[in-house]
């Protein structure tokens, strides 16, 4: 009768030793893989919300620059003519003469908080989101009172053929352009800037 060799007991330990450190290794690299989705994931979220976050700025700024054009409009403070050949800083956040920049061209007056303030200009503020909307108009002249070809930037246009006052009106032959900064504070103190520029 033949009888099988029997393996020695510690050459048989050894092999269960090898297959659970193989084991374990392959743990580890699921672990590590694992790990690596959930931050993957968790930057694509933090991304989407960025995103989402500075839609929502630009939307806030739209809202500032309607704001700037709105006192130009009906029974606006900026409405009259020679309302806007002074500056109503403290009453609808408006320059007549071009203001100092920085070197992104946007208005000191609208950057360093020290200076809106003591400047007496109005901000809007929706408390419900955490956002504060300011703005300032300014007409690119370099002199106050009424506008002129030489110290305004001019924006011509076609006459208006209808009557004497086609001056006043926009559409006019020459107009002076304002320009609207806008900057925008959000949640986390996030800030972002708009300007845009139109002829009246």
């Amino acid at each position: 009768m033949n009888r099988r060799p029997v393996p020695p007991q510690g050459r048989r330990a050894r092999q269960h030793g090898i297959v659970m450190l193989i084991t374990l290794i392959a743990m580890v690299v699921l672990m590590i893989g694992a790990v690596a989705m959930v931050r993957s994931f968790d930057t694509s979220s933090i991304l989407a919300g960025n995103l989402a976050f500075r839609r929502d700025l630009t939307n806030q700024g739209e809202r500032g620059i309607a704001l700037a054009r709105a006192a130009f409009t009906g029974s606006g403070a900026l409405s009259a003519e020679t309302a806007r050949n002074s500056d109503l800083l403290n009453s609808a956040n408006y320059s007549s003469i071009k203001l100092e920049t920085n070197a992104q061209g946007i208005p000191k007056l609208l950057v360093k908080d020290s200076l809106f303030s003591s400047a007496g200009m109005k901000e809007t503020t929706d408390s419900t989101q955490g956002i504060t909307v300011r703005y300032v108009v300014d007409r690119q002249c370099t002199g106050h009172g009424p506008p002129d070809d030489s110290s305004c930037v001019i924006a011509t246009g076609s006459p208006d053929p209808s009557g004497s006052a086609w001056l006043q009106k926009p559409g006019g032959e020459s107009r002076p352009v304002y320009r609207v900064s806008v900057r925008v504070t959000g949640p986390r103190n996030t800030q972002a800037f708009f300007q845009t520029t139109f002829a009246y």
